[in-house]
């Protein structure tokens, strides 16, 4: 029985009274229903911000005797014999297995603090000291950025010439502005050619890029604020980390295999 798919299905549900009911054992076509699928069904919902109480009951029932209803016919047609249908149950079970071996193995392995700070100062070492407010105009061509920088420098005014002829949609809107962004951000190229500028400064020559070409502008720069807390950030690390050390493990074992 896939609870988790049943559990997702109640994020539609409506709110429910206050007050709960006691789950009872019911029956299906004959066959049972416990008390103990439905409490970890419901528990569960509870848990992930339902509603408890008697409404909630009815819908984990309801869902429960459509499940069953519709698993009894797949039984009945005896699907579960059919080659394909086997194969696709086998390799389910074997992705269950593998990653319950992750979460077990993790488990007894967990990250330690000093890992998720460690991992943390060299993100945010990464990430820099310095914020850059930038403006950019993509164009297609060479000749078109080296054209409209000439503008520029005669005058013309930046954010009304991104907001004419940029290719990017995302912020020609708002003259080409990028808001404040660090170079990890961008491909080298770009990132290393507004960091180059003064404020206020335009870049003489066009960026290329996957994209296309750029003209680039520094309207200001500023000592990081944006990077997020070591708090903020600690389950996320912890995450990212003890995924890698997971596939490390599995590495390990894949490499001490005999293969013959």
């Amino acid at each position: 029985m896939d609870k988790k798919i049943i559990v997702l299905g109640l994020a539609a549900a409506l709110a429910a009274g206050t007050a709960s009911a006691e789950l009872k054992a019911f029956k299906v076509n004959g066959e049972t229903v416990s008390v103990a699928d439905q409490k970890e069904i419901y528990d569960r919902a509870v848990a992930q911000g339902q509603p408890a109480g008697e409404q909630l009951e009815r819908q984990v029932k309801n869902l429960l005797v459509q499940q069953k209803v519709l698993l009894q016919e797949a039984k009945k047609a005896k699907l579960a014999e059919q080659p394909n249908v086997k194969e696709a149950i086998e390799d389910a079970r074997n992705q269950i297995l593998i990653r319950a071996l992750a979460q077990d193995w993790a488990k007894k392995n967990p990250v330690s603090d000093a890992d998720l700070k460690k991992a943390y100062d060299a993100d945010k070492k990464a990430y820099g000291d310095t914020e850059y407010q930038v403006r950019h105009i993509l164009v297609k061509t060479e000749d078109q950025a080296k054209n409209l920088i000439q503008r520029i420098n005669k005058g013309a005014d930046f954010g009304k010439l991104a907001q004419e002829f940029s290719e990017d949609t995302s912020n020609k809107a708002q003259g080409g502005l990028l808001g404040w962004v660090v170079p990890r951000s961008f491909v080298p190229t770009f990132g290393t050619a507004f960091t180059a500028l003064k404020a206020g400064e335009v870049g003489q020559s066009p960026v290329r890029t996957q994209f296309g070409f750029h003209v680039v502008k520094l309207e200001a720069k500023r000592a990081a604020q944006l990077y997020p807390t070591f708090e903020s950030q600690k389950p996320v690390i912890r995450n990212a980390l003890a995924n890698q050390q997971v596939q490390k493990h599995f590495q390990e074992l894949v490499k001490k295999a005999k293969v013959q």
